[in-house]
Protein backbone atom coordinates (compact mmCIF):
# COMPACT_ATOMS: atom_id res chain seq x y z
CA UNK A 1 0.00 0.00 0.00
CA UNK A 2 1.37 3.40 -0.97
CA UNK A 3 2.01 5.85 1.82
CA UNK A 4 0.94 9.45 1.20
CA UNK A 5 3.66 12.05 1.30
CA UNK A 6 3.84 13.76 4.69
CA UNK A 7 3.28 17.52 4.69
CA UNK A 8 6.50 19.42 4.06
CA UNK A 9 7.66 21.57 6.93
CA UNK A 10 9.57 24.61 5.58
CA UNK A 11 11.75 24.62 8.69
CA UNK A 12 13.16 21.24 7.67
CA UNK A 13 14.67 22.73 4.54
CA UNK A 14 15.90 26.04 5.90
CA UNK A 15 13.25 28.03 4.02
CA UNK A 16 11.78 31.17 5.46
CA UNK A 17 8.24 31.67 4.23
CA UNK A 18 7.21 34.45 6.59
CA UNK A 19 9.83 36.93 5.43
CA UNK A 20 12.21 38.88 7.60
CA UNK A 21 11.49 40.52 10.89
CA UNK A 22 10.58 44.22 11.02
CA UNK A 23 13.99 45.28 12.40
CA UNK A 24 15.84 43.52 9.55
CA UNK A 25 13.58 45.09 6.95
CA UNK A 26 14.05 48.56 8.44
CA UNK A 27 17.85 48.16 8.45
CA UNK A 28 17.83 46.97 4.82
CA UNK A 29 15.64 49.91 3.77
CA UNK A 30 17.97 52.35 5.56
CA UNK A 31 20.99 50.95 3.66
CA UNK A 32 19.13 51.13 0.34
CA UNK A 33 18.15 54.77 0.94
CA UNK A 34 21.79 55.70 1.70
CA UNK A 35 22.96 53.99 -1.47
CA UNK A 36 20.19 55.62 -3.51
CA UNK A 37 21.41 59.07 -2.44
CA UNK A 38 24.98 58.19 -3.50
CA UNK A 39 23.82 56.85 -6.87
CA UNK A 40 21.72 59.87 -7.86
CA UNK A 41 22.74 61.39 -11.20
CA UNK A 42 25.21 58.62 -12.15
CA UNK A 43 25.29 56.31 -15.15
CA UNK A 44 24.35 53.46 -12.81
CA UNK A 45 21.06 55.23 -12.01
CA UNK A 46 20.27 55.56 -15.71
CA UNK A 47 20.99 51.85 -16.16
CA UNK A 48 18.81 51.02 -13.17
CA UNK A 49 15.96 53.07 -14.68
CA UNK A 50 16.24 51.05 -17.88
CA UNK A 51 15.89 47.83 -15.88
CA UNK A 52 12.57 49.02 -14.47
CA UNK A 53 10.95 49.00 -17.93
CA UNK A 54 9.36 45.59 -18.52
CA UNK A 55 10.79 43.60 -21.39
CA UNK A 56 8.37 41.46 -23.37
CA UNK A 57 10.30 38.60 -24.96
CA UNK A 58 9.17 38.10 -28.55
CA UNK A 59 11.78 35.57 -29.59
CA UNK A 60 13.75 37.98 -31.76
CA UNK A 61 13.64 37.66 -35.52
CA UNK A 62 12.95 33.92 -35.29
CA UNK A 63 10.03 34.52 -32.94
CA UNK A 64 8.57 37.22 -35.17
CA UNK A 65 8.92 34.92 -38.19
CA UNK A 66 7.33 31.90 -36.51
CA UNK A 67 4.57 33.73 -34.58
CA UNK A 68 2.07 33.98 -37.49
CA UNK A 69 2.29 30.21 -38.04
CA UNK A 70 1.79 29.15 -34.41
CA UNK A 71 -2.00 29.12 -34.71
CA UNK A 72 -1.87 26.87 -37.76
CA UNK A 73 0.60 24.53 -36.04
CA UNK A 74 -1.62 24.39 -32.97
CA UNK A 75 -4.60 23.42 -35.12
CA UNK A 76 -2.55 20.75 -36.89
CA UNK A 77 -1.34 19.40 -33.55
CA UNK A 78 -4.90 19.28 -32.23
CA UNK A 79 -6.09 17.51 -35.37
CA UNK A 80 -3.23 14.99 -35.10
CA UNK A 81 -4.03 14.30 -31.46
CA UNK A 82 -7.65 13.54 -32.30
CA UNK A 83 -7.37 11.79 -35.65
CA UNK A 84 -3.77 10.50 -35.55
CA UNK A 85 -4.62 7.01 -34.26
CA UNK A 86 -7.22 6.57 -37.00
CA UNK A 87 -4.79 7.72 -39.69
CA UNK A 88 -2.11 5.37 -38.32
CA UNK A 89 -4.53 2.43 -38.19
CA UNK A 90 -5.68 3.14 -41.74
CA UNK A 91 -2.11 3.36 -43.01
CA UNK A 92 -1.12 0.16 -41.20
CA UNK A 93 -4.25 -1.65 -42.40
CA UNK A 94 -3.82 -0.52 -46.00
CA UNK A 95 -0.15 -1.50 -45.95
CA UNK A 96 -0.98 -4.91 -44.48
CA UNK A 97 -3.70 -5.58 -47.06
CA UNK A 98 -1.56 -4.51 -50.03
CA UNK A 99 1.75 -6.07 -48.92
CA UNK A 100 0.81 -9.25 -47.08
CA UNK A 101 -0.94 -12.14 -48.80
CA UNK A 102 -4.00 -12.01 -46.53
CA UNK A 103 -7.09 -14.07 -47.31
CA UNK A 104 -10.24 -12.05 -48.06
CA UNK A 105 -11.93 -12.29 -44.63
CA UNK A 106 -8.71 -11.37 -42.81
CA UNK A 107 -8.17 -8.37 -45.11
CA UNK A 108 -11.71 -7.21 -44.37
CA UNK A 109 -11.03 -7.67 -40.66
CA UNK A 110 -7.90 -5.48 -40.89
CA UNK A 111 -9.84 -2.76 -42.74
CA UNK A 112 -12.66 -3.07 -40.20
CA UNK A 113 -10.10 -2.34 -37.48
CA UNK A 114 -9.17 0.84 -39.34
CA UNK A 115 -12.85 1.78 -39.61
CA UNK A 116 -13.25 1.11 -35.88
CA UNK A 117 -10.31 3.46 -35.21
CA UNK A 118 -12.02 6.26 -37.20
CA UNK A 119 -15.30 5.63 -35.39
CA UNK A 120 -13.55 5.61 -32.02
CA UNK A 121 -11.58 8.81 -32.75
CA UNK A 122 -14.81 10.49 -33.85
CA UNK A 123 -16.18 9.97 -30.36
CA UNK A 124 -18.16 6.77 -31.07
CA UNK A 125 -21.17 8.51 -32.59
CA UNK A 126 -24.49 6.84 -33.27
CA UNK A 127 -26.01 6.40 -36.75
CA UNK A 128 -27.66 9.84 -36.92
CA UNK A 129 -24.58 11.62 -35.60
CA UNK A 130 -22.41 9.74 -38.10
CA UNK A 131 -24.56 10.83 -41.05
CA UNK A 132 -24.63 14.41 -39.77
CA UNK A 133 -20.87 14.44 -39.22
CA UNK A 134 -20.22 13.05 -42.71
CA UNK A 135 -22.54 15.67 -44.22
CA UNK A 136 -20.69 18.44 -42.38
CA UNK A 137 -17.33 17.01 -43.50
CA UNK A 138 -18.49 16.91 -47.13
CA UNK A 139 -19.86 20.49 -46.88
CA UNK A 140 -16.60 21.73 -45.31
CA UNK A 141 -14.53 19.97 -47.99
CA UNK A 142 -16.76 21.47 -50.70
CA UNK A 143 -16.37 24.97 -49.26
CA UNK A 144 -12.59 24.49 -49.06
CA UNK A 145 -12.45 23.29 -52.69
CA UNK A 146 -14.68 26.17 -53.85
CA UNK A 147 -12.53 28.74 -52.03
CA UNK A 148 -9.34 27.41 -53.59
CA UNK A 149 -10.87 27.22 -57.06
CA UNK A 150 -11.96 30.86 -56.72
CA UNK A 151 -8.42 31.84 -55.67
CA UNK A 152 -6.93 30.00 -58.65
CA UNK A 153 -9.50 31.60 -61.00
CA UNK A 154 -8.66 35.06 -59.64
CA UNK A 155 -4.95 34.42 -60.11
CA UNK A 156 -5.59 33.15 -63.64
CA UNK A 157 -7.70 36.24 -64.46
CA UNK A 158 -4.93 38.55 -63.23
CA UNK A 159 -2.40 36.62 -65.29
CA UNK A 160 -4.56 36.86 -68.41
CA UNK A 161 -5.10 40.57 -67.82
CA UNK A 162 -1.33 41.17 -67.56
CA UNK A 163 -0.72 39.00 -70.62
CA UNK A 164 -3.31 40.64 -72.87
CA UNK A 165 -2.88 44.24 -71.63
CA UNK A 166 0.69 44.60 -70.39
CA UNK A 167 0.53 48.40 -69.92
CA UNK A 168 -2.89 48.52 -68.24
CA UNK A 169 -3.30 49.30 -64.56
CA UNK A 170 -4.08 46.21 -62.44
CA UNK A 171 -7.64 46.12 -61.13
CA UNK A 172 -8.23 45.94 -57.41
CA UNK A 173 -10.12 42.93 -56.12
Amino acid sequence: MAMPNPPVDPEDHGEELGGRRGAEQAREQQILEALTADMEGTAAEKLAQQLVVPVVPDGGSVGRTVAPHIDRLTKIRGWAQIWGPAVAATAAGTTAVTVLPLPGPLALYVLALAAFAWWHCAGRPGAIETVRMLAYAVADAGAWIKRHIEQVAGRRARYEQRRTRPNAEPQAE
